[in-house]
């Protein structure tokens, strides 16, 4: 039997699969129905501003091993800069600031420490926080699955302050789902697995080039050169079973592809249409049309002059949660170049550009004291509007995230949002193209006829 595993879609998923698919000596078929590889985490070209962006602003986190290995094998690791320790700049208005950086001392001392004699807490927060950090310890985990993280703070008792500084910023950031509605496993997992389990992976992963240029034409290369085939402008249309086995993949172009074995790095909306159309809608065991999804809005500017302070910074209880400076490619000769970013963004994802513009202007007066449009003054801006980046991450979507193993034996999935463990992030769709990979080789003989 042909050793081909053909893979259904070319976001990070997609990429870590075939990669992965290469290391067991299997030779994989890569489908992308557009120009190109990377899914959400892809660069294109705006005309509109004669600049190559990036789809929307993704950190890393230094903690990210499986992305880390897949960035070592398609030669792109020094590609992203990974902060040891972690440092973010946090603005409480024009004239209040926190710096953040992680001591380097044993966990998790390095992260609340700097917090506890550093940031501008009264008596009360800082007891709250020492009872939390008392508190996080003796977790455990599976308990926290039916909780908001709202529910969850709530058991320490109050601390708006935090909340404004820490808990809100951290589950917008990795969860893009409101605090009150977000899952409180999923936020227990990025702080112990990021944030608190030592000061050496407790930084942020910030690319130093296009992301395009960092994970999509690498794996492209990196595939063909290691005997495996990448077709782009390719659609599956539907799927063809034997038994209980995909044989074969059926492009928009009436193309047959014979299938050994499958995977499909489609978003769950995608999956199920796909499903759908080839009456297989039942190999899958949740419910995958109950996903809702969550919006993150990025405005690119190009700038006359630099915005002061270090980045990233985190804007305390502001509806732009985070500014970045974009990388060196993505700049512009003579101008200062930044993305802001607002995750979470149903409530504003709907505002057209001038509104947004508006609101930019009216919070750069709030922490810098100067207005964008008269001190900064912007000479190009870009917005991007990612309307489903993520799932909504609440207690209910953990029931509706299935494993990488389908009913049929040469089937299975991957994707941020299969039941990796982790939140929708870049380090669940690496993580889940090895798992999906993993789950063909441990899948069972198909039966004799």
């Amino acid at each position: 039997m042909s050793s081909k595993v053909v893979i259904i879609g070319g976001g990070l998923a997609g990429i870590s699969a075939a990669v992965a698919a290469l290391a067991q000596g299997r030779q994989p078929l890569l489908l992308e129905r557009t120009a190109g590889l990377g899914g959400r985490a892809r660069s294109l070209f705006a005309r509109d501003v004669d600049s190559m962006i990036d789809n929307g602003q993704h950190v890393l986190a230094a903690s990210y091993h499986e992305t880390r290995r897949l960035l070592r094998r398609l030669g792109q690791e020094n590609a992203i800069h990974f902060q040891q320790p972690l440092s973010i700049h946090f603005r409480f208005n024009q004239r209040r600031n926190f710096p953040f950086r992680a001591w380097r001392l044993p966990a998790p001392l390095h992260f609340l420490l700097p917090l506890l004699f550093g940031a501008p807490l009264s008596r009360s927060d800082r007891r709250y926080l020492f009872r939390w950090g008392r508190r996080f310890r003796q977790t455990v985990p599976e308990q926290l699955k039916p909780l908001t993280v709202r529910q969850w703070l709530d058991e320490a008792g109050q601390s708006p302050l935090l909340e404004q500084l820490l808990w809100e910023p951290l589950t917008l950031a990795t969860l893009n789902t409101p605090l009150r509605q977000a899952s409180a496993f999923l936020l227990y997992q990025v702080l112990q697995k990021a944030f608190l389990s030592s000061a050496a992976t407790s930084g942020l992963g910030l690319a130093t080039r296009l992301l395009g240029e960092i994970f999509a034409r690498p794996a492209e290369q990196f595939i063909r050169q290691q005997g495996g085939e990448v077709r782009t402008f390719c659609t599956a249309k539907h799927l063809l079973r034997e038994g209980n086995r995909v044989s074969a993949v059926m492009t928009q172009k009436d193309e047959r592809i014979e299938a050994a074995e499958t995977i499909s790095a489609l978003p769950p909306n995608a999956l199920a249409r796909l499903l759908a159309d080839s009456g297989l809608s039942g190999i899958v065991p949740t419910d995958i049309t109950g996903f809702r999804y969550s919006p993150i809005i990025t405005v690119n500017l190009w700038c006359r002059r630099a915005i002061p302070g270090d980045f990233p910074a985190g804007l305390v209880d502001s509806p732009l949660q985070w500014i970045f400076e974009l990388p060196h490619p993505a700049q512009k000769p003579g101008l200062y170049g930044y993305t802001f970013v607002i995750s979470a963004a149903e409530h504003l994802v709907t505002m057209d550009a001038q509104t947004l513009l508006d609101l930019c202007d009216r919070e750069c007066r709030h922490f810098f004291a100067r207005g964008l449009r008269d001190h900064f003054q912007p000479v190009h801006y870009k917005i991007v509007k990612e309307k489903q980046a993520t799932f909504l991450q609440t207690p209910q979507s953990l029931t509706l995230r299935p494993p990488p193993r389908t009913s049929l034996a040469n089937f299975t999935l991957a994707g941020d949002w299969i039941d990796t463990g982790l939140p929708a992030t870049i380090e669940s769709a690496v993580l889940s193209g090895r798992m999906a990979v993993e789950a063909l080789g441990d899948a069972p003989a198909p039966p004799d006829t």
